[in-house]
């Protein structure tokens, strides 16, 4: 594949592949880079089914005319449970983005009318607030890998530890402005819509410490001094984490 398909000629995959497989579908929701025109030649179909009731929800990846497609199956219930008990702890709630950003290619009913509040109602709720151990242990994992990456000589080591860096502060930066984070590409793309200026620092730096690792810890230094200051700053000393009484053989 070299060439990007439109969104329509992907929109036409998709319903031809609700119509033929999953007919009983009550919705059918095109998310991912092609519901945010982020698409590639090779990207994959993200693809929400909804039923009116699922013995458990399932995932699938197929290939449906030359183009994998990552589907998403639940019904109301189980897409509740899923955003709610899985996702949302963790910061991240991809499912109710992919209902909130895509297009549902079937008729509309009730059941998408529910689907698409209840959606909306996570995305706008915003994540769990960071309670005062998470934020120290946080602060601690910061503070300690960037004394690593700064006593660092070695490249490949100093790299490792960058990129640790990397998704801790941009993951904790968006969880402190009480804001969804995202894995992989969408950490990025999460944190650039919230604050490009650190998101423009944090790319900044990882790429120094890949070509000018001297350069790339003074900058890797002021980012997350920059990320820390709004919540406590460095932690080092008075740090303690006691495990629970029960974990002895």
């Amino acid at each position: 594949m070299t060439t990007i398909p439109t969104y329509e000629t992907i929109r036409a995959i998709a319903q031809r592949l609700v119509h033929e497989r999953y007919p009983t579908a009550v919705a059918a929701i095109i998310g991912g880079s092609f519901a945010t025109g982020r698409q590639t030649p090779t990207s994959d179909i993200d693809l929400l089914l909804l039923f009116d009731h699922v013995d458990c929800a399932w995932r699938d990846t197929i290939v449906a005319e030359g183009r994998t497609v990552e589907l998403f199956a639940h019904d109301v219930a189980t897409f509740t449970y899923f955003c709610k008990e899985i996702d949302a702890p963790g910061g991240t709630v991809p499912l109710a983005m992919m209902v909130a950003e895509g297009e549902n290619i079937v008729a509309a009913g009730d059941a998408y009318a529910q689907l698409h509040a209840l959606a909306h109602a996570f995305v706008t709720a915003g994540p769990p607030v960071l309670d005062a151990e998470n934020l120290q242990r946080r602060r601690y994992a910061i503070t300690t890998a960037l004394e690593d990456l700064v006593d660092s000589t070695h490249p490949g080591e100093a790299l490792a530890v960058a990129c640790q860096l990397y998704e801790a502060l941009a993951d904790l930066h968006l969880r402190a402005a009480g804001q969804w984070s995202g894995g992989g590409k969408h950490l990025f793309r999460r944190l650039q819509a919230v604050d490009p200026a650190i998101a423009g620092q944090l790319d900044g730096a990882l790429r120094l410490a890949a070509g000018d690792l001297p350069a790339g810890q003074r900058a890797f230094g002021q980012v997350a001094a920059a990320v820390l200051a709004p919540v406590g700053g460095p932690l080092l000393d008075g740090f303690t984490l006691p495990a629970p009484a029960h974990w002895r053989a």
